[in-house]
């Protein structure tokens, strides 16, 4: 069984544990098993872990286990399980640890996306030109939707988005999960996807511009 399937049901099974038991215990729950600074400051190390399998809300856990499901199918292809299993958690603990530094002490974190943006990191260098159906049900190259959350994740974060979305921990996520891919294919091809990349975040925004799906002219000027 493909371990993406196996995190997938586990996420759902935690989400469905939290709404079985009554609504007044449901916060005991997201503050014993939800990471934050008060949390690993008192010595629940453990939460740093579990938070990646708690989410917030269905959509919250819809949207995840499809991201999750279309790049960890497409990874794990080329990795075995215990080292997907290992880059998944080690990614959603740098999210966890790195969002610690934005936000107050008492913010509690929960959800798969830092350990996914890991996963769709490694997936970004590993294997740039495999086709998925997500976020759309046209199949598009892997790189190109990595580049998109990627420069939707920075702009977010930079320039006001949804307050309660840690984009932190997705970029901490991906900073880890590309340095693995880096490592894992070696200089030669890691330069290659690098140049990739800079050359289509060049030309995608002015090409978004033209289809009017984002008006980069207007963001730039609207800096100076």
């Amino acid at each position: 069984m493909k371990i993406t399937y196996v995190i997938i049901l586990i996420c759902i099974i935690v989400y469905a544990s939290f709404n079985l038991v009554p609504s007044r215990e449901v916060d005991d729950l997201y503050e014993t098993y939800g990471f934050s600074g008060e949390n690993l400051f008192a010595g629940r190390v453990w939460t740093l872990v579990t938070s990646i399998f708690v989410h917030g809300g269905p959509m919250h856990l819809l949207f995840n286990m499809l991201a999750l499901f279309f790049f960890g199918r497409a990874l794990e292809e080329d990795m075995p399980n215990d080292k997907f299993l290992f880059i998944f958690i080690l990614g959603g603990v740098m999210g966890n640890l790195v969002s610690m530094f934005f936000y107050p002490p008492s913010e509690f974190f929960v959800g798969a996306s830092g350990a996914i943006f890991t996963v769709m990191g490694v997936a970004m260098v590993k294997k740039p030109f495999e086709f998925i159906f997500f976020p759309t049900m046209i199949p598009v190259p892997l790189i190109l939707v990595g580049i998109l959350y990627t420069l939707y994740t920075v702009l977010a974060f930079f320039f006001g988005g949804d307050p309660n979305v840690a984009y932190t921990a997705h970029l901490g996520g991906l900073a880890l999960g590309m340095m693995y891919g880096f490592y894992d294919v070696g200089l030669k091809r890691g330069f290659f996807v690098v140049l990739l990349m800079f050359i289509v975040l060049l030309i995608l925004p002015f090409v978004l511009d033209i289809l009017g799906i984002f008006d980069y002219t207007g963001l730039i000027s609207g800096l100076f």
